[in-house]
């Protein structure tokens, strides 16, 4: 397996297109991986209800291995989505069954993987030193800079993930090559517009973002990952895998949703009020982790 995926999943409500579309990054980095010719697997938890099945029929039609993702009783994760130019706003929703602690068969199906992925949505942050006893460890840490939450992880980390796309340049650099020094072997950085960088401890490389017509941002940097770490897994050069990684980008904001399968939200959810989806919105955690 080149690619095991484990936390966080979601259904996105896109308001004003009434449809729901599977994602959460971990599944988003899952999916891209598949997406870019190489195996991937995700663990995970959905409850048994319509947006449970939605994305477990989602990833079995992108080839991704599905044999620890869970079923339990109770509501899928989802969250409200908003969009202002192509660029989404998350609004509140529930993280549900997403909310789950791996079992010792989960840790070892992960170990499976030549890099193991998990993100700052899925709050399995504690787990990550013995993910790192498995196997490499990538990390999605988005914009956590503060209070320390990265400094503590990054020594777990084979490869981190941020974004910067507020930092100019010289801020990223700073960024890239501080947290090389808490222990990744790669630091990757997303910047939007101005592309992305790349820092393996003594080189640093940049590309500029690929041409987009934006429609949809919604698991542009997911996408990003998940093709960069399978140009790592095949040794592709810097430059090169930054490029294919920017396209991937690009290709994602082309479209509704992070990786598609989108459905009305009648068929998915018996329309608005049905499963939990109305009514005074609660969240346990970040609203939007894609």
């Amino acid at each position: 397996m080149d690619v095991v995926a484990i936390g966080d999943n979601t259904s996105d409500w896109y308001l004003t297109l009434g449809q729901v579309f599977p994602g959460g990054n971990a599944v988003n980095v899952a999916v891209a991986v598949a997406r870019s010719g190489g195996s991937s697997g995700y663990v995970g938890a959905v409850g048994d209800d319509a947006r449970g099945r939605l994305l477990m029929d989602s990833l079995a039609g992108e080839r991704v291995d599905t044999r620890r993702l869970s079923v339990t009783s109770g509501s899928t994760a989802w969250c409200q989505v908003t969009h202002v130019n192509g660029e989404r706003r998350f609004r509140p929703g529930q993280r549900g069954a997403a909310l789950f602690r791996p079992t010792g068969d989960d840790l070892a199906f992960a170990a499976t993987a030549s890099i193991i992925h998990s993100t700052y949505c899925s709050g399995l942050e504690d787990v990550l030193p013995e993910l790192a006893r498995r196997s490499r460890v990538s990390f999605d840490f988005s914009n956590r800079l503060a209070d320390g939450y990265a400094d503590y992880l990054l020594p777990f980390v084979h490869v981190a993930e941020f974004s910067a796309a507020a930092l100019d340049d010289r801020d990223c650099a700073e960024l890239v090559r501080w947290a090389a020094s808490r222990g990744p072997a790669v630091v990757l950085v997303t910047r939007g517009s101005k592309g992305a960088m790349l820092f393996d401890g003594a080189v640093s490389v940049s590309v500029t973002a690929a041409p987009s017509e934006i429609v949809d941002s919604l698991g542009a940097g997911d996408s990003f990952i998940g093709r960069a770490l399978y140009g790592l897994i095949c040794g592709e050069p810097a430059e090169a895998l930054l490029e294919a990684s920017s396209r991937a980008a690009a290709r994602t904001c082309s479209t509704w949703g992070a990786f598609g399968h989108g459905v009305d939200v009648p068929a998915c959810c018996g329309g608005p009020g049905a499963a939990g989806v109305d009514g005074p919105a609660r969240m346990e955690g970040p609203a939007g982790c894609e």
